[in-house]
This record gives structure tokens, C-alpha cells and sequence, in this order.
């Protein structure tokens, strides 16, 4: 089981180069047992967070991420997200995330950015730590979401 969790970590380096790791956790009023109805909300935050950094065309210039579905302690989901962020600064993703806390009218607590200074096979640890693998080698996919999946946005080959 270890060597998933191990070929996942590879994978994740490979194809997202990660450099932050943004939490988010849904107000109290949006949070939720079901995940399909967390993710809607996922979804909305994400495209203003895209739209501010990229503008009109963002799902042409999209930023690639991996979000990753929790529960914690809790009933209810929140994700963390992996990404690499391109060109733009952490000044300029943490400006983004402030202007969509303002817009959405949401609780700062709501959305957090990190940047991934030194171990990135702790943060990925941490972010895959709820991924159940049995014995026979499958995991929980749908905790695992793909930013191309969750917009709709074909892959480049």
C-alpha cells in the first residue's frame, strides 16, 4: 500500500511541479456532508480565483491543480490543493485569494495559501493522507480531484 501512496506522490511531482498549498474550508453556512454539493462550491471558488489571476480567458491559460477532498474530524468537506502557480507571486495569489474572501463575502479563515518551502513529501503526505488504499491495490478516487475535471477543460498532449 505504501508503494501507491509513494507512485502517487511521484505522480503528483511529475505532472503539477507543486510550489503552494492552498487550504480551503467552506463557512459555516456552504459546509457539508455531501460531497458533490462541497464541490460546487469548490468549483466557484476556484473560477474567481482563476479569473483574477488569468482574466477573461483563464480556462484558455488555466492553472493546473490537484485538490484533494477531507473530512477530518469533521462531517463536513474541505480540500487542499497542490499547484504550481506559474509566474505569479505569492503576493499576487495571496492579493487573489483576499479579493475573492471580499467578493464572496466569505470568513478569512475560509481560504489559506502556503507556500511549500522545504519538504513537498510532507505536504503531499499531508494532503493524501485520507486516500484509502486496500488491500487489493484501489483507492478512493473521487477524493482526488483534477483541475482539468472540475472545469470541463480538455488535457494537451
Amino acid at each position: 500500500m505504501t508503494n501507491l501512496k509513494s507512485e502517487l506522490k511521484k505522480w503528483i511531482d511529475n505532472t503539477y511541479s507543486p510550489k503552494y498549498l492552498m487550504t480551503i474550508q467552506l463557512p459555516d453556512n456552504l459546509k457539508s456532508e455531501n460531497l458533490e454539493h462541497s464541490i460546487t462550491h469548490l468549483k466557484n471558488i476556484m473560477k474567481d480565483f482563476e479569473r483574477l489571476l488569468l482574466h477573461r480567458h483563464w480556462n484558455k491559460k488555466h492553472i493546473p491543480f490537484i485538490a484533494f477532498a477531507e473530512k477530518g474530524v469533521s462531517e463536513d468537506w474541505h480540500f487542499h490543493l497542490l499547484f504550481n502557480g506559474g509566474n505569479f507571486t505569492y503576493l499576487e495569489l495571496e492579493t487573489a485569494i483576499q479579493n475573492i474572501i471580499s467578493k464572496q463575502r466569505l470568513p478569512k479563515y475560509c481560504l489559506q495559501i502556503d507556500e511549500i518551502k522545504n519538504d513537498i513529501a510532507k505536504v503531499e503526505y499531508y494532503t493524501i493522507k485520507e486516500i484509502k488504499i486496500t488491500n487489493y491495490k484501489h483507492f478512493d478516487s473521487d477524493r482526488m480531484i483534477l483541475s482539468h475535471d472540475l472545469f470541463n477543460i480538455d488535457v494537451k498532449k
